[in-house]
């Protein structure tokens, strides 16, 4: 825990940066680092930062290469291999990258909240007053945020009959309380773990009850953590609030889903989200910029392989599976979806590819001949709350009507060509919301923890090609019952933290 916790931050910060369109660049030391408004304003931001690293790059892509989306291609040189094989341990980089990125965020929270409540408020303005509040709202909700993500790896599927006994992960509400391990914490049960993430976002809630409510915002707004709450509800199995959150944030009519006059606006408009990120359909979308030196790292995980010459060589190609789920029609496949020749070192072949985050040419150099594959990052989508409405009614076996009304909203907008069955009910319909999921959000890291809270396993299917797949883990069959859906606690956290031993995952 020492090397991961406790070590003495050093928070990026820039002392004249009061917005997003100057991110923080230099460093200060937590000795000096808020002494006045506009330095809790500079940490604020950097909290942002820290909000759009738990929703990109390694934090997504873990989560899908795992699953049965993709298979590896001939040439992938094992860039991503553990987690493709399912070969991770306590001692490979994939948990401990995971579990210390997102501990650090937590440690940015407590330092911002810290320094904010010690802050000499005498001479202050009620306004001034009320921005910290919400400064200090906004880093319970990230406190939030990363310990879901942790629990999403690190711990079992929630249980209410069992979630005092199982296991949860250590809550840590101080930036820096000891260096002392005797007073290290340990995992919290699981049950104490969902308080402490409701607690936070109690709190969060009450900071932002003034805010108001925008497509796309940058920062969070009330209609964000109600988005959160919905997801939260799903995964513990709380149909009921999830229906609640859910269905307010879609019949509220403020997140419309991309629709026009003519087939070709709705695919322009389509386009445009997911290259131009616009915003559309968007809960919340956040800051990058690329004059700044600000930007996210990539969700997609060499899953296009454009190279400079015009040949393509992907690491990873859409399982066939996958592609046959879509209408030939459907925007998102027209959108995301390109059939390319594949050129490799000793093979060539053919195959669809996925190119979701194709890249915004504003986060990326001029002068680029190919993409870097980076956008902004889309924290919430309205069309996640259509899918946690639909399956939360369908969990619930009482609503088949509300169940299918959500479902077919989302996907009659999606594909013109399809047609309503109003006799889709029951396991069905179900099958037919999860096979909704992976058209909506592949790649976007929901296909792991939707397996894992399913208790389902998988087994990779056929390939587009097989003359360009590698057969290392393209035949993988995955039990529900496997320990990796449970993650490891990294080795070095045990070594580290005396109150943890004996508190390893099974199977590790």
């Amino acid at each position: 825990m020492k090397k991961l916790l406790y070590t003495f931050l050093l928070f990026a910060a820039v002392m004249t940066s009061c917005n997003l369109d100057k991110m923080p660049k230099g460093s200060i030391t937590t000795g000096d680092a808020i002494t006045s408004i506009d330095d809790a304003t500079n940490i604020r931001e950097f909290l942002y930062i820290r909000l759009r690293t738990a929703f990109s790059g390694e934090n997504i892509y873990t989560m899908e290469l795992p699953t049965d989306i993709f298979h590896a291609t001939m040439d992938y040189g094992n860039r991503g291999g553990i987690s493709y094989r399912w070969e991770w341990n306590s001692s490979t980089d994939e948990p401990e990258n995971i579990w210390s990125a997102n501990y650090y965020s937590i440690a940015v929270a407590n330092f911002l909240i810290e320094g904010i409540d010690a802050l000499d408020k005498t001479e202050m303005s009620d306004a001034d007053k009320a921005t910290l509040e919400l400064y200090k709202g906004e880093a319970e909700f990230l406190k939030a945020f990363v310990t879901f993500r942790l629990v999403e790896w690190f711990c079992g599927v929630y249980d209410p009959a069992s979630a005092s006994t199982q296991l949860g992960v250590m809550l840590v509400e101080k930036f820096n309380p000891s260096s002392d391990q005797a007073t290290y914490p340990p995992r919290s049960s699981l049950a104490d773990t969902y308080t402490y993430i409701e607690t936070c976002i109690q709190k969060a809630e009450t900071a932002l009850a003034s805010v108001a409510n925008k497509v796309a915002s940058v920062y969070l707004t009330p209609d964000a953590v109600m988005a959160f709450k919905a997801r939260i509800a799903l995964t513990k199995g709380d149909f009921s609030t999830a229906i609640t959150n859910a269905t307010t944030l879609v019949d509220s009519g403020r997140y419309p889903l991309i629709t026009g006059a003519k087939t070709e606006d709705i695919l322009k408009n389509f386009l445009d989200l997911w290259k131009n990120d616009s915003g559309d359909e968007c809960i919340m979308q956040l800051w990058a910029d690329y004059a700044a030196s600000s930007v996210p790292a990539s969700n997609a995980y060499g899953y296009y392989g454009e190279r400079t010459n015009g040949t393509f060589g992907p690491d990873y190609i859409p399982e066939q599976w996958v592609i046959d789920l879509y209408g030939e029609n459907d925007f998102r496949y027209i959108t995301w979806f390109y059939e390319q020749d594949l050129v490799y070192n000793t093979v060539s072949g053919k195959a669809v590819l996925f190119n979701k985050f194709m890249g915004n040419p504003a986060l990326r150099a001029s002068t680029a001949t190919v993409s870097n594959y980076v956008n902004k990052i889309k924290l919430f989508r309205i069309a996640e709350q259509y899918l946690i409405a639909a399956e939360a009614y369908a969990r619930l076996g009482n609503n088949d009507a509300a169940a299918r009304k959500y479902y077919e909203d989302l996907r009659s907008k999606r594909d013109p060509d399809y047609v309503s069955n109003p006799t889709l009910s029951g396991d069905a319909l179900l099958k037919a919301i999860k096979e909704e999921r992976v058209r909506e959000l592949m790649g976007e890291g929901f296909r792991f923890t939707d397996l894992k809270r399913w208790k389902e396993g998988f087994t990779r299917g056929a390939a587009q090609d097989p003359g360009v797949t590698e057969d290392g883990g393209m035949n993988l069959n995955i039990a529900a019952s496997n320990l990796r859906f449970l993650w490891p606690i990294p080795q070095t956290e045990i070594d580290a933290n005396p109150q943890i031993q004996g508190q390893q995952n099974p199977g590790y």
